[in-house]
């Protein structure tokens, strides 16, 4: 047997650092998130801006559905900055922000090219005044779905099917979307 031990724990070796300890000076945000054990996120909540901690495992789908509520939370801001007299103006934006918050991509993907047309248009418009990310991704992935609706609405014509969306039904008597 060895009259020296060997090992991590010889003599005049230097401690082992426990594993466990927050890492990063103290006081520092590393070692606020390492000492807490999961994530730390800055949060505007009322206006003012708060640490909160960040759940590390959601399914898809919530973070979908928590990226879409929070897309359309900052697009109704902006609808709302324009006020009243504007209204008139921005329903086919309104239309798409009803159909996103409500049904999701889905329900957009079958509003009429028309519409989303307009729609795309002025969050363009929208866009120019004050320039976002989210709404940037919002304004090209509304124009791939109104390709794709144009491409519907064609074979639909062509095919001589009869498109129910484009369709309205009011005090019992219905009215062409396409032809206003």
């Amino acid at each position: 047997m060895p009259d020296r031990p060997t090992g991590p724990r010889e003599r005049g070796a230097k401690p082992r650092a426990e594993r466990r300890a927050p890492r990063g000076k103290p006081g520092s945000l590393r070692w606020l998130r390492s000492l807490l054990g999961r994530p730390v996120v800055l949060v505007w909540r009322n206006g003012s801006l708060h640490v909160a901690l960040q759940d590390r495992r959601r399914p898809p789908e919530v973070i979908k559905a928590q990226d879409r509520a929070a897309l359309c939370e900052e697009l109704r801001v902006r609808l709302l900055e324009h006020g009243e007299q504007h209204v008139a103006v921005l329903r086919p934006l309104v239309a798409v922000h009803e159909a996103l918050s409500k049904e999701g991509w889905e329900r957009v993907a079958r509003l009429p090219s028309a519409l989303l047309a307009k729609a795309h248009l002025q969050l363009l418009m929208l866009l120019g005044r004050e320039p976002s990310a989210s709404l940037a991704g919002l304004a090209d992935r509304l124009r791939l779905v109104q390709a794709a609706a144009e491409l519907r609405e064609e074979r639909n014509r062509r095919d001589g099917v009869r498109d129910d969306d484009q369709l309205v039904v009011v005090d019992g008597v219905e009215t062409d979307l396409r032809s206003r």
